[in-house]
């Protein structure tokens, strides 16, 4: 059973997702809540993404280090 948690979010930031998004039923969405949820998992995703590309970087930096010093160790 999934169980939830209530977010508080500016009352004009509620209306505008209101009037641009929910109003307008070409976007499909049938409440703020289902559009903030689907927002909020978009922006996780990039945040996600963002930190396994520093991973990455990261790696990639301390394996060159190493290269060096091997090499000046020979």
């Amino acid at each position: 059973m999934v169980k939830y948690s209530t977010i508080s979010i500016p009352k004009e930031l509620h209306e505008e997702i209101k009037r641009t998004v929910i109003d307008d039923p070409k976007y499909g969405y049938k409440s703020v809540a289902e559009f903030s949820l689907e927002a909020i998992k978009i922006r996780l995703e990039e945040i996600r993404r963002a930190l396994e590309e520093e991973r990455g970087d990261r790696r990639k930096k301390i394996k060159k280090i190493v290269e060096n010093i091997k090499k000046s160790l020979k």
